[in-house]
């Protein structure tokens, strides 16, 4: 039998001081999740941003986490309120949301992700994250209070800017915030073809970090991106800095590093 309202993984290891592990989905195929919950993962970020997914791979993906005791979080391509509930609905324990630059943006974002008083969330008690009983809809509230994250992105100078009045939209120890450097370089048009980090959006990512201390919420980054693909040293890296979860590359992007760093040596291999 499936069990229901278990707590957020995620959280209760940024609670127990360890700094959990993911990444982000991009391959839309079940295995890719059944393998990250052997390997050992915390979390997936299923993409919808930027990946080629629709809504009932998505649900695919949030059944193949939740089987493999990976914590499915959601990137949606926008604030949209009715698509941001119905994953949680699907079973998201979390939603990541990019741009985000505005307090007045971030609370769009938060309420719809709560139920009233809390938010606007619509109501429907036949739903996978309730069991589909209307006699749990009353303990699946409290478990979305609790458990289901909602994680702006800060990408902008803008949101830089306004990083006080989004993070009081949060709440302490169940949401976060995510820095994205390289949409943040992209945006000061500094995005270096070597892949570096110009110092103007390695200050923002600090301010973003202390802020987020400050404020007593989590901050979720990604390990600089190195010719050879990341490794547990850039993990590690990150963490030092202050990051309370580590998100690696995509799928796509580990798998062509795994690849590439066997095959660039195979290419002038003779035969005997």
């Amino acid at each position: 039998m499936r069990k229901l309202f278990e707590k957020n993984k995620m959280l209760e290891a940024i609670k127990n001081g360890r700094a959990p592990i993911g990444f982000f989905n991009y391959i839309k195929d079940t295995t890719i999740l059944d393998v990250a919950g052997t390997v050992g993962f915390d979390f997936a970020i299923i993409d919808s941003e930027h990946a080629v997914m629709d809504r009932e791979t998505i649900e695919h993906m949030i059944l193949a986490a939740q089987v493999n005791d990976v914590v499915p979080l959601i990137r949606v391509p926008d604030i949209i309120p009715y698509l941001m509930r119905n994953y949680m609905e699907m079973g998201a324990q979390g939603i990541l949301v990019p741009h985000v630059t505005t307090g007045e943006e971030c609370k769009k974002g938060q309420d719809a992700l709560r139920y009233p008083p809390y938010g606007t969330a619509s109501c429907c008690r036949s739903i996978h994250s309730d069991g589909y009983r209307p006699a749990n809809w009353m303990d699946y509230l409290d478990w979305v209070q609790e458990n289901v994250s909602y994680i702006p992105m800060i990408e902008d100078p803008k949101g830089v800017d306004n990083l006080d009045e989004i993070l009081s939209v949060l709440q302490p120890g169940r949401d976060m915030v995510m820095f994205g450097k390289a949409d943040y370089g992209q945006a000061l048009g500094t995005l270096n073809r070597d892949g570096s980090i110009n110092p103007a959006v390695n200050e923002a990512y600090i301010k973003t970090m202390e802020k987020c201390r400050e404020y007593k919420i989590g901050f979720m980054a990604c390990p600089q991106t190195t010719p050879g693909g990341q490794t547990a040293a850039d993990v590690q890296t990150v963490i030092d800095e202050g990051c309370s979860a580590v998100v690696l590359n995509t799928d796509q992007m580990t798998l062509a590093d795994a690849y590439r760093n066997v095959v660039s040596k195979c290419m002038d291999m003779k035969i005997k």
